[in-house]
């Protein structure tokens, strides 16, 4: 004996659904669920084909899918393994690229949240470098293979979160020193403004072996790169009164450097 299929009105159908009748009814402008069948009053119904199709629907958005991507799938009721392979393979191409965009900005929020749970001012200057540095760390990885050692590019990229914590607590240390010396308007040829900058190079270089090849690399790498890439200013945890004052207490360590080399090769 035949059972005759229960249909439901558009209302009814999305209550038992568990979706709002305006998706629905959208789903329908866009041509993804129309309903072939109609009551007496001209109103269409929903069966148990609008359900699976629906569920079909609401599964490939589940997995990223946008409504656009799922028409194309859907254009035709041939169903063609070799296409939904080649797509599944794009998608999940995507959804992992999405996770581990994801992974970076909940590891970047973690770093910020820690800092400030350690009582270190996070300001927009700080906020800015940190979430420039985690989410372009794999650019940075390229270009420290490019123009480094694969030895010194690992170690560079080999630290653990313990390790980038500490690093950003004393990072902020150093850099609240700063702060006060350019407050204070202490002078770049100062001790105190040499030991800051021997604290940044030694934060820098941390967990480099090799300090001298590193150097070396660095300033080679410096000299190979195009002009305008080494003038564009990335971000960083120095307001610009800062990194002037950074780069004039290198310029004095260079040239005192330099004097007493002189004062060597006369002696």
């Amino acid at each position: 004996m035949d059972h005759q299929e229960h249909l439901f009105t558009i209302s009814e159908f999305a209550r038992r659904a568990g979706i709002t009748v305006r998706t629905l009814r959208f789903y329908e402008e866009v041509g993804l669920l129309v309903p072939s069948q109609h009551n007496r009053s001209g109103h269409r119904l929903y069966g148990l084909a609008e359900l699976a199709r629906l569920q079909l629907i609401q599964s490939l958005k589940f997995i990223g899918y946008s409504l656009q991507d799922i028409k194309g799938l859907l254009k035709d009721e041939t169903e063609d393994p070799a296409r939904l392979e080649t797509s599944l393979g794009w998608q999940h191409r995507l959804l992992t690229a999405k996770r581990e965009e994801l992974d970076r900005a909940i590891e970047a929020v973690e770093r910020v949240r820690f800092l400030i749970s350690e009582g270190k001012p996070v300001t927009w200057t700080v906020l800015r470098s940190l979430l420039y540095q985690v989410e372009h760390e794999q650019d940075q990885m390229e270009w420290a293979r490019e123009y480094l050692s694969e030895d010194i590019a690992q170690q560079l990229f080999s630290l653990s979160k313990e390790q980038r914590r500490q690093i950003d607590l004393d990072m902020l240390d150093v850099l609240a020193t700063i702060k006060q010396l350019v407050k204070d308007g202490a002078s770049p040829q100062s001790p105190e403004a040499f030991d800051v900058l021997v604290k940044l190079t030694e934060l820098a270089t941390k967990q480099i072996e090799n300090k001298e090849a590193f150097a070396e690399q660095l300033e080679q790498a410096q000299q190979s790169m195009e002009s305008d890439v080494m003038d564009f200013q990335f971000p960083n945890f120095f307001t610009p009164e800062e990194a002037a004052f950074v780069e004039a207490i290198g310029k004095s360590m260079e040239a005192l450097y330099k004097q007493h080399e002189d004062n060597r090769n006369e002696a």
